[in-house]
């Protein structure tokens, strides 16, 4: 199976199976779980950007970016990063419903 580009995806598992970093639009929620999980799969969250959901279509927006910390670093504290990610994405959700997330391994690119 591969990442349909014209969708958004509602579930954090897809993310994990189809390796989804970078390119698959998350709604929310589906984002806020990769975050969630992302450290215990051995990955940290070294980007979300944001944007507005049109079906289908994302239009991607400057003001919602959120950079976080280069891998490699330790466990704890990707979990402490991916923390981070939740709140951005819970204080964006206003006004963006669409995310996509950059998520590399723990041990480096």
């Amino acid at each position: 199976m591969t990442i349909d580009l014209q969708r958004r995806y509602d579930s954090p598992s897809d993310f994990f199976a189809l390796g989804g970093s970078v390119v698959m639009k998350l709604s929310t929620d589906a984002a806020i779980g990769v975050c969630e999980q992302a450290a215990q799969r051995g990955l940290v969250i070294a980007r979300i950007e944001g944007g507005i959901w049109h079906f289908p279509g994302f239009e991607a927006r400057l003001d919602c970016i959120w950079d976080g910390v280069e891998p490699p670093l330790e466990v704890s504290a990707a979990e402490q990063n991916n923390l981070a990610a939740v709140e951005f994405i819970r204080s964006e959700s206003q006004v963006h419903d669409v995310f996509v997330v950059t998520a590399p391994r723990i041990s480096g690119w």
